[in-house]
């Protein structure tokens, strides 16, 4: 276990790195841009991508190419960090190495199910290559989904992925893996923060990832009432659940049960509303909104208070998420002429 005083230097770096993130006054200056690669330039001069960007030509910048620009400098920012004061000595550090993986399996299932020939290839991010402990361009050769677990026979992921039963077809119950997949990952995060930390640091991580749990939970949840109809039966089956132990803090659990079993979307956004993960967001229709507004201040708070470098490095890696999220819902807008306001109202920030 690292010493949390030892890593202080960590702290002080997210930190300024979190003082340079978008604000809402640049959010507001890049919707007004009339171009893409408009757009693109006032990241190339701001403070937060202009390393990024620098040797990139803003004027030949399409919108799948700046995607992945900014989700390849979210993923080296992280990599620096781990490496800065060797916390990636630690299996807790590897939460977005493993998260990319997953994103990239999930993809290949659906390549698989929508015999989508290279696609898998053209998606591949090719930095997470050097730092996967499983061979993502060898999955590429998969045609079908029992070809898939082969490759993956020697991974975590096999265990998991196993258990599903492949169609007749040779595809696969995306949703089911997709559920699997991501409860395995956050079972083994907290695993891997009991076993690393201790006192206060784990608390605080616990309770981040429960609270990042409780938010996927009530989004899908709500969606699968508010668009297909499912039962409070189907919400609950189709749910993230993790065995809560006597370190259980900062979530909802188990009271959430009444939230799936409300009768319509709109009595789940009253209910929602007397929670911190609708009454600490933005007051708006759109529950992604809501929710992930209310994440992103509890976030933000945990970044100026935390002493810890895990709890900064983890809550910062979700921030980061969020704006490179936001930056690419306005470059769409850019690019389709959307009406800037309407944008700007369901930016994820408060």
């Amino acid at each position: 276990m690292l010493d949390c005083w030892s890593t202080n230097a960590t702290v002080a770096k997210i930190r300024a790195l979190h003082g340079n993130m978008l604000t809402k006054e640049n959010y507001h200056e890049m919707l007004s841009r009339r171009s893409v690669p408009e757009a693109a330039d006032y990241l190339a001069h701001s403070k937060r991508y202009k390393d990024a960007f620098k040797d990139v030509d803003p004027n030949t910048a399409h919108r799948g190419f700046l995607e992945g620009l900014l989700h390849k400098e979210s993923f080296n920012t992280y990599i620096r960090l781990c490496r800065f004061q060797g916390l990636d000595k630690l299996p807790f550090y590897d939460f977005q190495v493993r998260k990319k993986e997953i994103e990239c399996i999930l993809s290949m299932i659906n390549n698989i199910n929508s015999e989508l020939d290279n696609s898998y290839l053209t998606d591949l991010p090719g930095y997470v290559l050097d730092h996967s402990k499983i061979s993502l361009l060898e999955m590429s050769r998969a045609q079908t989904y029992e070809e898939l677990l082969k490759i993956l026979k020697n991974t975590r992921y096999y265990k998991i992925l196993v258990k599903i039963p492949p169609m007749a077809d040779g595809s696969a119950d995306y949703t089911e893996c997709e559920l699997r997949l991501r409860s395995e990952y956050y079972k083994d995060m907290l695993v891997a923060v009991d076993k690393d930390f201790m006192g206060e640091e784990a608390k605080e991580l616990r309770e981040m990832i429960y609270r990042e749990i409780d938010s996927l939970n009530i989004i899908n949840a709500y969606r699968m009432k508010a668009f297909f109809g499912y039962s409070a039966e189907e919400i609950k089956r189709r749910q993230i659940r993790i065995k809560e132990g006597p370190g259980r803090s900062g979530g909802l659990g188990r009271r959430l049960d009444r939230y799936y079993e409300l009768d319509s979307p709109e009595a789940m956004t009253a209910w929602l509303d007397k929670t911190r993960y609708g009454r600490d967001g933005k007051n708006t229709d759109y529950i992604e909104t809501k929710v992930n507004s209310a994440q992103h201040r509890y976030l933000s708070h945990v970044i100026a208070r935390s002493v810890s470098a895990p709890v900064s490095l983890y809550a910062f890696m979700k921030l980061c998420s969020i704006e490179v999220s936001n930056i690419v819902h306005i470059i769409e807008a850019v690019r389709y002429g959307a009406d800037p306001a309407v944008i700007e109202n369901n930016l994820i920030i408060c």
